[in-house]
């Protein structure tokens, strides 16, 4: 559960955070071009939130006591990504 949710999460709004525009990955390398031409597919795909939730996705917030739980140990060492855990992946 914790690769699946909340480091599967993380590594989505990381993308998000340091990868503003997917054309910066140089799909013409040798070594790193087939990655890079998945990574921009990945970022154009299936980064960005979906708009429109009926659900609330999110360990912050959630109302379970599990979720609320480990999100307030996880905000102790790092809010920041505490607040885009996800409790399961949807983008």
């Amino acid at each position: 559960m914790f690769v699946g949710t909340i480091l599967h999460s993380l590594d989505h709004s990381l993308m998000d955070w340091n990868l503003k525009d997917p054309l910066w990955l140089d799909v013409d390398d040798p070594l790193f071009g087939k990655m890079a031409e998945l990574g921009r597919v990945v970022k154009v795909g299936f980064v960005s939130d979906i708009p429109g939730l009926y659900f609330h996705k999110r360990y912050k917030g959630s109302g379970h006591p599990f979720y609320e739980a480990v999100y307030r140990k996880a905000a102790k060492i790092n809010k920041k990504f505490a607040d885009v855990m996800d409790t399961c992946i949807i983008k």
